[in-house]
């Protein structure tokens, strides 16, 4: 067991329950010699442990006499046998309080890499501890946070009283929280936290909260600006249904003058082409104006349609007033004829002028397989005495 024990660089050793030494290593000879060299309380101590009062306990005492002071530490053990041991462990308090000195500087070292904020704060919401990320928020070092009070730090005072509140909630609860906090900077630029709130509770008995901060704030703006785009859009797209909205009533105004201003074009077309009952049997057409395609095939429908349902037998085309001729018009005259005689009436032409005659001659327009005659009243004779 010895060279077991002497691998630990610290004082360390094996009492029976006598309190005699069974075993040492080479660093408790060094310091102690080849006896168990116990102060009163430390023996009180292991008594305590052989006697199975406690598994372990730990005491700062020092090792006899004008002897600097150690932390001993004592653990229960037992042979095979079936007698207790106790190991016994001593730690000089001077290099316990340089290890704890580098433990902190260590601890602190490990916290002021953190880029997020790392605290710990009292019942008043005064700082006990902060890393250089949390200081570095109201330009200060670490060591100028401590103990200074929330309400000392903070910009707005409505700000740092919500922030108290919810470090008192969570001490007299004692229970985490989570929660979105924002915070207004001396340099008044607005933060947003994510911070976690736990109770710890110290050996004193006071029971403190620490905080761990994330800083959420580009995400926040982020959300503001969607936020704010997509309320932009609605305003757009019910603009957009507003003016959706007033196209379509436009459309319909649009639509119903359209065809009003259709049916008035018929009305006047129609004016401009009236069919007359010149005698039994016998309808009469003045063509007034030009006689255009849309002209035509409108004339050829109402002609038609005139002739299936009143029986009309001979049809007289009057060209006193159109306005000129030429081949389109001459062979448009022409469709009218013939759509006329398909359904077995006869059609006549009159008062073709001496201009119009000499153009269509001119232009070799040939109406003789037409009848035409000089006026209305000499074909309407004329289809009376055929009938």
């Amino acid at each position: 067991m010895r060279g077991d024990l002497d691998a630990f660089p610290e004082p360390l050793a094996v009492l029976d329950t006598t309190l005699r030494l069974r075993e040492a290593n080479g660093a408790w000879r060094d310091a102690f010699g080849e006896a168990a060299v116990l102060a009163p309380q430390a023996e009180e101590a292991a008594r305590a442990v052989l006697g199975g009062a406690q598994s372990r306990m730990e005491i700062d005492a020092a090792a006899g006499d004008g002897a600097s002071p150690h932390r001993w530490t004592f653990l229960r053990c037992a042979r095979s046998g079936g007698e207790p041991l106790v190991f016994v462990h001593a730690r000089a308090q001077g290099r316990r309080e340089e290890e704890l000195a580098e433990e902190v500087e260590l601890l602190r070292s490990f916290i002021d890499l953190a880029p997020n904020l790392m605290f710990i704060k009292d019942r008043r919401s005064r700082y006990i501890l902060a890393n250089s990320a949390l200081a570095s928020c109201y330009g200060m070092t670490p060591e100028q946070v401590v103990h200074a009070s929330q309400h000392e730090l903070s910009s707005s005072a409505d700000e740092a009283a919500g922030f108290a509140n919810v470090d008192r909630q969570v001490i007299d609860t004692r229970q985490p929280a989570v929660i979105e906090e924002k915070e207004t900077r001396p340099n008044g630029e607005v933060h947003w936290y994510e911070t976690v709130k736990k109770p710890i509770a110290r050996r004193s008995g006071e029971v403190q909260v620490a905080c761990f901060s994330v800083d959420v704030t580009e995400r926040q703006r982020a959300q503001e600006a969607l936020q704010s785009s997509a309320r932009e859009l609605q305003t757009m797209a019910a603009a957009a249904r507003r003016e959706a909205d007033e196209k379509s009533a436009l459309a319909a105004e649009l639509d119903r003058r359209l065809a009003v201003i259709q049916a008035q074009h018929r009305q006047i077309m129609a004016l401009s082409a009236p069919i007359l009952e010149v005698a039994d049997g016998i309808v009469g057409v003045p063509l007034i104006g030009a006689m255009d395609e849309e002209r035509t095939a409108m004339l050829t429908e109402r002609l038609l349609d005139v002739i299936a349902t009143r029986q009309v037998r001979s049809v007289v085309l009057d060209l006193s007033a159109l306005e000129a001729m030429d081949t389109r018009t001459a062979d448009r005259l022409v469709s009218i004829v013939r759509a006329i005689s398909l359904l077995g009436a006869r059609a006549a032409i009159t008062g073709i002028q001496p201009a119009a005659a000499q153009t269509m001659t001119s232009l070799g327009i040939d109406l003789s397989s037409i009848v035409t005659t000089r006026t209305p009243k000499d074909a309407i004779r004329l289809f009376s005495i055929k009938s």
